[in-house]
């Protein structure tokens, strides 16, 4: 086996939250045992009937020994990755512009590109994760199929934030960042630019759709989240346990943090992502050491995640606009939520909308990202069956999202 690459080792971070929780999950599941053949058991409702066939007196001896053989196919799926030997190679392409550590990427310039002077569109992600999610590997780039389809996608890439962005909050981002790049699309094509947001970028697309329209000819977004009542699952409890002590004590935590590393460090945010499903990453490391290490799909997964590993940190402004304003006071349904000089309503859009709410998504369900379709006048809604990453790399996302993305940008380009 080679030897762990030096951007994985300590991944994926928090690595110890991932092995606890793991460990935890499955010792509670050893303890449960022998209560697992009674009525109020609580089962999963996909394995309720697959329980009933385990029937009364299960073997602890066994489940024991399961139990063992999961976890160590969990650290050999992790050993895998970490010395896989696929490293990203795709080159961006051209830089047309940039303003300190954002730039935007012209993908009409790509060898995919169908035609580089094609409809303009310009694709927002999101700040916490690094852009290139949207051109992962080629035969997994939304944004070079799209170029293939006759578009001209132009990514605005945000970037670490430098100096420049160290007081940047979302309006600051959306005034000398977002703003300047729509204006610079619009001038370079000489027409109005389609905007597709991404996760949070989806929100702050719909922000500038909203508030600044002139020069958007039409909106889509992808699993951008909206309202954040919900306090189902361990996300949303997460929100009401917040919420119930309040705000101010997350707004200190983040100053503090913004005092001390210069930005909120990705280890908060990754955290806070495995908090959403702490036993994904042993599930799926699991299923990655029965791979053949040399298939596509094993080097999907590690460049999936090499992505997920490389995170973005964050501005403390933008940290507490994220956490604070949108995720614990809902400001975003409220629709109070300041940007671009004033309070956004999705009301207030009035180019064609398309919006992606992914059936499987945990970041951003249903519950959060279809209330944002339901406002803007006209839009189209949809709902893939995927994940929120799995609408941009996964195996149904070209059928499921990509297609219908492009069909619409096609009949409502500028």
């Amino acid at each position: 086996m080679n030897p762990p690459a030096p951007h994985r080792v300590g991944q994926p971070s928090p690595l110890v939250f991932h092995l606890g929780a793991a460990l935890s999950a499955y010792a509670n599941a050893l303890l449960a045992a022998p209560r697992a053949d009674t009525a109020g058991f609580p089962w999963a409702e996909d394995l309720a009937r697959a329980a009933k066939a385990l029937g009364p007196d299960l073997d602890r001896t066994a489940i024991a020994a399961e139990v063992g053989a999961r976890l160590s196919a969990t650290l050999s799926g992790l050993e895998a990755w970490q010395s896989h030997p696929y490293r990203r190679t795709l080159e961006d392409p051209a830089e047309i512009w940039r303003a300190g550590g954002a730039r935007l990427l012209d993908f009409g310039a790509v060898p995919e590109a169908a035609d580089p002077e094609g409809p303009p569109v310009l694709v927002v992600p999101s700040l916490i994760n690094r852009a290139y999610i949207l051109d992962i590997t080629r035969e997994r780039s939304m944004l070079r199929w799209l170029a293939g389809r006759g578009l001209r996608p132009l990514l605005l890439d945000w970037g670490d934030p430098g100096p420049a962005e160290a007081g940047f909050d979302l309006e600051a981002y959306g005034k000398s960042r977002l703003i300047p790049a729509l204006r610079h699309a619009r001038a370079r094509a000489g027409r109005p630019v389609s905007v597709i947001g991404y996760c949070m970028g989806g929100t702050i697309a719909a922000g500038l759709a909203a508030r600044a329209p002139d020069g958007v000819a039409s909106l889509a977004t992808i699993g951008a989240p909206w309202d954040f009542a919900s306090t189902t699952g361990i996300a949303g409890g997460f929100r009401g346990l917040i919420r119930a002590q309040g705000p101010r004590r997350v707004e200190a935590m983040l100053e503090t943090m913004g005092e001390a590393f210069g930005a909120v460090p990705v280890s908060l945010f990754q955290t806070l992502f495995a908090l959403v499903d702490p036993m994904q990453a042993s599930v799926k490391f699991r299923r990655f050491a029965a791979l053949d290490p040399d298939s596509r799909a094993a080097r999907h997964f590690v460049a999936l995640e090499d992505w997920l590993a490389d995170g973005v940190p964050m501005s403390a402004p933008a940290a507490r606009d994220l956490l604070v304003d949108w995720q614990i006071r809902n400001l975003t349904a409220a629709r109070r939520w300041r940007f671009l000089g004033g309070a956004v309503d999705p009301r207030d859009i009035r180019v064609p909308a398309l919006v992606f709410c992914g059936r499987g998504d945990t970041i951003a369900p249903p519950s959060l990202s279809r209330p944002l379709g339901a406002l803007i006048p006209g839009a189209t809604l949809l709902e893939p069956s995927t994940g929120h990453v799995g609408m941009i790399v996964g195996s149904a996302a070209r059928a499921q999202v990509w297609e219908p993305l492009a069909g619409f940008l096609a009949t409502h380009a500028g």
